[in-house]
């Protein structure tokens, strides 16, 4: 089976691809996240289960098309000639991209042009896969296939685990990661942090403006697991007020989860799905329910360890080994219609 993954392309030599194929180590941090969680990590283990891998190869005769951050029209050319040469269309969906929300601060969310071009990919796609199950049931509105395959985590990168002596420092330290454009939240939760006594630490690609201190912590794909494990609970503040921010995947704090730190997030659906399945932390809707979650945990520290356990245990569900099984799954179901 030959899948060929079609991802941004700008700056990609023969060398590149080669390595992104699985041929020699590649560093992720030359791409988006979302192109590295939902294609390049899982390469590896897709080649175990006999599927090749081809990337942005637009001659090239593949069993199945897979078009992951390439939906502007320039790609629908590429996407139709793939499906003239017999290949099975697959759009993959990281975010909402159909409802329109205008652009935050920091520049993410959807427009109106990148919506409508999404729904004109759909009209040539055999199956949408999504991130998450809130982005699979817009996406129901406009594909009669669509199927949730969440974001995976590798446990071979990710290998550190928190052991029980950690939680057991006298202060507790939270700790969050991503961009720095979308740190504005945390920024909002830093005075319940400061008034419960809990320091803060933030994983960021540059150390973003907080209203007092925080330890900062350069992001590097290859230094991200264990710089995980410096702080006691991962904390993730979302807003909840828009179907963009609803649609993100559980990575942000499943990937600490995994590792076994804690989390404490907003309710967003995918947040609420790995938190209720594991056990690994608690969803916090309001001021008042963050600091007492905070206050419970500082009360009571095996609580921590606790939560820790649940959430290394549970998170194997999503590792990036069982994902791959279910790609695997649709892709033969696929091939055998």
């Amino acid at each position: 089976m030959i899948i060929n993954w079609f991802i941004p392309e700008k700056g990609l030599s023969f060398s590149k691809l080669r390595q992104m194929c699985g041929l020699s180590p590649y560093n992720y941090n030359r791409h988006l996240a979302s192109v590295w969680i939902r294609c390049l990590q899982l390469i590896p283990y897709l080649n175990s289960h006999g599927v090749r891998s081809l990337i942005n190869d637009k001659h090239a005769k593949a069993d199945i098309a897979i078009f992951l951050r390439r939906h502007d029209t320039r790609v629908l050319k590429i996407l139709k000639n793939q499906k003239d040469m017999g290949a099975k269309i697959v759009v993959d969906l990281c975010v909402n991209f159909f409802d329109v929300t205008g652009l935050f601060p920091g520049g993410y969310g959807s427009t109106e042009k990148k919506s409508k071009q999404i729904r004109e990919l759909m009209k040539h796609t055999d199956v949408v896969t999504c991130a998450s199950d809130y982005i699979k049931k817009i996406a129901r509105e406009y594909h009669s296939r669509v199927v949730y395959i969440p974001d995976s985590i590798n446990y071979k990168h990710f290998r550190w685990r928190k052991e029980k002596k950690d939680f057991e420092n006298s202060q507790l330290s939270a700790i969050w990661s991503g961009q720095s454009t979308k740190s504005v939240e945390v920024a909002e939760l830093y005075p319940i942090l400061k008034k419960c006594g809990v320091s803060l630490t933030i994983i960021s690609n540059k150390k973003p403006d907080m209203p007092g201190p925080s330890n900062y912590i350069p992001w590097s794909n290859s230094t991200f697991p264990k710089n995980i494990i410096k702080g006691d609970i991962c904390i993730s503040p979302r807003r909840t007020d828009n179907t963009y921010d609803l649609g993100h995947s559980h990575f942000k704090i499943g990937v600490f989860m995994t590792q076994g730190v804690p989390a404490l997030a907003a309710p967003l659906p995918s947040y609420k799905e790995v938190i209720e399945k594991t056990g690994g932390g608690k969803i916090c809707e309001t001021d008042r329910e963050w600091e007492l979650a905070l206050d419970e945990v500082l009360e009571d520290r095996n609580r921590l360890w606790e939560w820790s356990q649940a959430a290394y245990e549970g998170m194997k569900e999503y590792s990036t080994e069982s994902v791959t099984k279910k790609y695997v799954k649709l892709f033969q179901k696929l091939l055998d219609e």
